[in-house]
């Protein structure tokens, strides 16, 4: 009989500890996304869904080098939700003479440029925008 239970054992185990598809949606549900250059992603739980178009300019400054001023990324994105789809422009920060913002609310969410890779001056990388979204 204690056979038995040491087979079981393991297995019962193995079972307690797989997660599911959405355990891991949940847990990783920390509202930030990270989109590479031309790839499309989904705001979890939402019908939008973003597009990482093009970076329009990247004047921040570059690694190891000590600025004046640190620069800005300005990057071109789409948001659909099914039924609508809107071309957004969104910047590193606010910047009033370029007429640019750090977010934007879309259908019910607030979006934010958090990240843009590469650096410039840094570790070649894939191009990719990290942004962070809030339910309104």
């Amino acid at each position: 009989m204690n056979y038995k239970l040491l087979l079981v054992a393991p297995a019962i185990l193995l079972l307690t500890n797989c997660k599911t598809k959405a355990q891991n949606e949940t847990k990783n549900s920390d509202g930030i996304v990270t989109i590479e250059l031309n790839k499309k992603t989904a705001i979890p739980g939402s019908k939008i869904a973003l597009e990482f178009n093009q970076i329009t300019e990247d004047s921040r400054c570059p690694v190891d080098v000590t600025c004046v001023w640190e620069g800005i990324a300005i990057v071109n994105l789409k948001a659909n939700n099914g039924s609508e789809t809107k071309n957004i422009q969104l910047a590193t920060k606010d910047f009033e003479p370029k007429n640019t913002k750090k977010s934007t609310d879309f259908d019910g969410y607030k979006i934010s440029l958090i990240d843009v890779k590469p650096y410039p001056g840094g570790k070649q990388e894939p191009k990719s925008i990290t942004l962070k979204y809030e339910k309104e």
